[in-house]
């Protein structure tokens, strides 16, 4: 019983090591990125992806900071922007969807790889998916959300 509890135990510390070892590193290096010229440069970049999925300018910060990190970075900078009234319904609607299934790819994949996982098949999938049902909801809701 002692044996399986310290087995355990060893194995979460491990664990908790190399996920602080992908997370923090990763932190950083959008503290750093945020604050330069380039940032600015990326955005412009996703936009050019992301704008025949339905989204504006504007939504870029939101998704690039919830696709590299996470979906509460990602959906604070979204409350954020949408409070000041940067972001349109249509914007709010397909990042909520797009985050909510594609979110933290680097981070996710890597904790998904440490434990045994194809990270090309888990981020491709992911990318796939996410990318197709944003589309779907724009198509469906890009006139309904203009109108209100």
């Amino acid at each position: 019983m002692v044996d399986v509890i310290s087995h355990a135990v060893i194995g979460s510390i491990k664990l908790s090591v190399k996920l602080i070892l992908i997370i923090v590193p990763l932190m950083v290096a959008y503290e750093f990125l945020e604050n330069s010229k380039i940032f600015n440069k990326i955005l412009d970049a996703l936009y050019i992806l992301l704008k025949p999925l339905g989204f504006s300018k504007q939504a870029s910060i939101s998704m690039l900071t919830g696709i590299f990190l996470g979906i509460t970075y990602g959906s604070g900078i979204l409350l954020s922007q949408s409070d000041k009234g940067k972001l349109t319904k249509i914007d709010i609607l397909l990042s909520a969807v797009y985050l909510s299934m594609c979110h933290a790819v680097i981070e996710d994949t890597l904790v998904f790889v440490v434990i045994g996982g194809n990270g090309f098949y888990i981020l491709i999938t992911r990318l796939i998916i996410a990318t197709t049902m944003t589309y779907l909801f724009y198509l469906y809701f890009k006139d309904r959300l203009n109108k209100a």
